[in-house]
């Protein structure tokens, strides 16, 4: 018997010669549907699993997933909807005028403008997440980038910014609250990069699609607690900086954090597959 039909995991279905991996690039549906029932049903397992990591504080948090049918638009968690419970049914699609256009439940309005200003910027993103998870939390107190202190931690090498939003402030002192002001300084922080860390708020990631995204969020989540942990017990060693000629290539990260979260979307959807309803 065939591995595939041993084991249903979805890497088995990928093309493959001589027990190694051909393909270099994520797949994409050409039938615009299909890959809209693909988008929200992997955005629908992230949140599964970002509740069993503990990612969730409250209703705070969000991961957006742009529409591949009307690209100015993006599917959402709606507010108050346990993400352990979230189902490709509870998602909700959201116009550029911040209106639900499909679906039903109560809309987060928290973040808005960030998520449609930054998918207007930048084409290619498909997955923006934002969630309130404590290590991110902790270590955007501190006002510091991860440094590569792990093969993990490497990912992010020169694909992080950070974000001081309290140095929008208006001429008299006060903190500047037009969110138009915030999102456009927020938008041009993130630049062409994959992650940002929000001081005192956390981490947002991006990722060309919901797959990397959600992978990229997980790691850089898991990156905080490395670092926290690291400078707790010590002084962390810190490599020096690669070659140009090792700098990173982008296509192949995008890649890789969708190859990542293959496991991830096997184990949950086979545990728990009433998220697909």
């Amino acid at each position: 018997m065939s591995h595939a039909k041993r084991f249903p995991q979805s890497i088995y279905s990928l093309p493959s010669d001589n027990n190694r991996l051909t393909l270099g690039s994520v797949p994409r549906h050409e039938d615009p549907l299909l890959e809209r029932l693909h988008r929200k049903q992997r955005l629908a397992a992230a949140y599964r699993l970002f509740a069993r990591y503990g990612y969730e504080v409250g209703v705070a948090g969000h991961f957006t997933a742009r529409d591949p049918i009307h690209p100015e638009q993006y599917w959402i968690n709606p507010l108050g909807v346990p993400f352990s419970q979230i189902t490709v049914s509870h998602l909700l699609r959201v116009d550029s005028n911040g209106q639900v256009v499909e679906g039903d439940g109560v809309l987060n309005t928290s973040a808005l403008e960030l998520h449609h200003d930054l998918q207007q910027a930048r084409p290619e993103v498909v997955g923006i997440a934002h969630l309130h998870a404590f290590h991110g939390r902790v270590w955007s107190s501190l006002g510091r980038l991860f440094d590569p202190i792990t093969a993990e931690a490497g990912a992010f090498e020169d694909d992080q910014v950070f974000f001081r939003r309290h140095d929008l402030r208006t001429a008299g002192g006060a903190l500047e609250q037009d969110r138009d002001i915030v999102s456009r300084a927020f938008v041009e922080t993130f630049a062409q990069h994959n992650l940002l860390i929000w001081q005192n708020h956390g981490l947002w990631v991006t990722g060309e699609t919901v797959e990397s995204a959600a992978w990229r969020f997980i790691l850089a989540e898991d990156t905080a607690r490395a670092h926290l942990l690291a400078h707790s017990a010590g002084t962390p060693s810190i490599p020096q900086a690669e070659s140009p000629e090792g700098s990173r290539d982008k296509a192949r990260h995008e890649f890789f954090g969708w190859l990542n979260f293959l496991p991830l979307w096997d184990l949950i959807r086979t545990e728990e597959p009433d998220l697909l309803d």
